[in-house]
């Protein structure tokens, strides 16, 4: 189980490298932009909305309306990162006012 944090927490993120896709190792400071919505909030808003095309806003719309987030993105390192139970990459809170030595 992850910890999902407010929107707008500074983080100090790491991201392992994937050969099988090209993405490359990342580490640094981030801050978390939007959560992820869990299945059934996600199922509910698309079928309420029967959109044809999901767009950041209806995904972040989505997650906005869960009470139970599946996972949060941190952006800082160029793309976001995606923080699940399930992946490869963490987010640890940054508690100072100084950024990370990161």
């Amino acid at each position: 189980m992850i910890q999902i944090l407010p929107i707008g927490t500074p983080v100090w993120v790491a991201s392992p490298g994937d050969p099988d896709t090209g993405r490359r190792e990342r580490s640094g400071d981030g801050i978390v932009v939007s959560h992820m919505p869990c299945g059934p909030c996600w199922n509910r808003y698309a079928a309420k909305h029967q959109f044809v095309t999901v767009t950041p806003d209806t995904y972040r719309q989505a997650a906005a309306d869960c009470r139970r987030p599946a996972g949060m993105y941190v952006a800082g390192l160029g793309q976001p990162v995606a923080i699940t139970p399930d992946s490869p990459a963490i987010a640890v809170p940054i508690t100072s006012d100084e950024r990370s030595a990161a």
